[in-house]
């Protein structure tokens, strides 16, 4: 049994955990046999989880997801071109390692959103630093913080540091020629270095006449396409599902 100028000194080391584990192990006389270094190693394994389960949750918190109740287990796949073997690779995360974006292509309610935070959610999950935010917001920040004064550089850096992007409604609004310039920059930075999760409205056939054409479009689609995952969503719209079994 600690007592409670030992509890004061584990608090002051700042181990989550630490004081709730080692109370169990008093509490329970199944772990009153086990040796030192046994019951050390209960100890350490529970502040190791309480440790990693406070990272994935700060994770979480700072990706900002749209849906974060969103999850790769409760994908709905009746009726929909899902692949769910795609999916369920997706969702170890391998394709951050290799570095390889993906595309995710619907209309309006079929889901995009839902299965891009999915995939953040996931990636969180496995500790990689993780940002959702919609282009017109990121566009909208951008002009904010260098009306203020920030160089476009400092900007550039906040959204290439997140090891996984994602970038929903993309292409929503066509870029000026100045946020063109930005949106290349961007993907220079992030080319085969991270993974950036674009969710659209348009085909990609239709990408580089959205962003104007010309040679930044031509170098912002050789840098994604070539080597993405695409994934169509199917015509179901997924709010009119869910709002009829809700009701």
């Amino acid at each position: 049994m600690l007592d409670p100028e030992t509890k004061r000194k584990i608090r002051e080391l700042r181990i989550p955990g630490m004081i709730d584990a080692v109370e169990m192990l008093d509490a329970d006389p199944a772990f009153a046999s086990l040796a030192f270094d046994d019951r050390l190693r209960v100890v350490i394994d529970h502040c190791h989880q309480e440790m990693e389960d406070a990272q994935v949750a700060r994770l979480l918190r700072n990706a900002h997801l749209r849906l974060p109740q969103a999850d790769v287990t409760n994908i709905d796949y009746d009726g929909r071109p899902l692949d769910r073997t795609l999916i369920a690779e997706l969702a170890t995360t391998q394709f951050v390692s290799r570095a390889t974006d993906v595309i995710i292509e619907g209309f309006t309610g079929t889901g995009k959103s839902h299965l891009a935070c999915a995939l953040g959610r996931q990636a969180c999950k496995h500790g990689l630093r993780t940002l959702y935010v919609r282009m017109p917001d990121m566009l909208a920040y951008r002009a904010e913080k260098m009306a203020a004064g920030w160089p476009e550089k400092k900007v550039l850096n906040k959204f290439a540091a997140y090891k996984v992007l994602i970038l929903d409604e993309h292409l929503i609004d066509k870029p000026t020629t100045e946020q063109m310039h930005f949106l290349l920059e961007l993907t220079e930075r992030r080319y085969d270095s991270s993974s950036t999760i674009f969710c659209s409205q348009y085909p990609v056939d239709e990408w580089h006449r959205r962003m104007g054409g010309g040679a930044h479009a031509e170098s912002v689609m050789d840098r994604i396409v070539h080597n993405a995952i695409r994934i169509q969503m199917g015509d179901v719209n997924m709010r009119e599902r869910t709002m009829g079994r809700k009701g």
